[in-house]
């Protein structure tokens, strides 16, 4: 019987919007170039006591330099080993780490109170925080690890991005940018994920909405691809397929933070994509509404993500047979 052999690329050719794809940092988005500098720059880091939090988002924006950045989370201990790891990286950068459950709105108000009395309004956030339920049929998931899914994921990101809203409300209208870390489960319906999926397509149209309402910022739910964390490993299916670094993810968000990225406010990014490609493919997808979830056109057109206001798109649908 001929042995079966796992591609294990392939997630990451299925989803492909760009020729060019990448599992980990290469130069376009590497942090420590001088043209991706965040000096100057307050950033905020959700979910920052570990994995793509840590490893990714906080250690990139301070190879970036940037000027402090902002540890939340729920553990002080974790907290604590991220600030060890930002002051390694980079002994410039100011570091506050807040412990916080961000679904606790009367704790978020307070956290930002704190941010603009130590550092001035921000200029980055990142709202990492997420929680997926341990995998079951709605008939036997338990409600309360079903709903606390929604609450972080959703809840978590409204009060992050509401206070963050508030605080630049009356500053300059210098840059000033929204990660929203998405998906792929966005995308798709793996069994199980009857919490965790809609929670991230939420996630996606809350960009958008953030985008119509506040124009003058730039916000993109970032796909952080397959990456080997706590998360990942609780999905069994995804065995095999975890091969994303964290600094991936950070390296892009880097990139999304620097510069004129308006031509992907509101719409959806993989971490895996080629931003050289993306950057030459602007208009293209300015002009076709690319990379948007949900209805566009005058009477609206159904499917997740449009390609266009006449076409579906065909590199952000399951391969056949998932």
């Amino acid at each position: 019987m001929a042995s079966f052999e796992m591609d294990v690329d392939a997630e990451l050719k299925a989803f492909s919007f760009t020729q060019k794809a990448h599992r980990d940092v290469y130069l376009a988005i590497d942090p420590r170039r001088p043209e991706l500098s965040q000096a100057g720059k307050v950033i905020i880091v959700t979910g920052a006591s570990r994995g793509i939090g840590k490893l990714g988002f906080a250690a990139s924006f301070a190879h970036a330099n940037a000027s402090a950045i902002v540890l939340i989370g729920r553990s002080v201990d974790d907290l604590a080993e991220t600030e060890k790891l930002v002051n390694r990286i980079n002994a410039k950068t100011k570091v506050l780490s807040i412990p916080l459950d961000i679904t606790d709105a009367t704790g978020v108000t307070k956290a930002f109170e704190d941010i603009v009395a130590r550092f001035g309004a921000p200029h980055v956030l990142i709202n990492n925080a997420g929680y997926i339920n341990p995998l079951d049929t709605i008939i036997d998931v338990d409600i309360g690890s079903w709903w606390r899914t929604q609450e972080v994921n959703v809840k978590g990101t409204f009060l992050m991005s509401q206070a963050f809203l508030k605080t630049i409300r009356d500053t300059p209208s210098t840059s000033r940018t929204i990660v929203n870390v998405a998906s792929m489960a966005a995308q798709g319906f793996p069994p199980g994920m009857s919490s965790y999926s809609p929670s991230k397509i939420a996630l996606c149209k809350f960009t958008a909405y953030l985008t119509q309402e506040n124009p003058e910022i730039t916000a993109v739910s970032l796909d952080p691809g397959l990456v080997p964390t706590d998360m990942g490993h609780g999905v069994p299916y995804l065995a095999g397929y975890l091969h994303d670094t964290p600094e991936l993810s950070g390296g892009v968000a880097v990139w999304l933070a620097t510069g004129d990225k308006k031509f992907l406010t509101g719409r959806y990014v993989a971490a895996n994509w080629n931003v050289e490609e993306l950057e030459s493919r602007k208009e293209e997808i300015k002009d076709g509404d690319l990379l948007i979830f949900g209805l566009r056109g005058k009477f609206g057109l159904p499917g997740v993500v449009v390609e266009g206001r006449k076409q579906r798109s065909h590199y952000l649908q399951s391969p056949k047979g998932k």
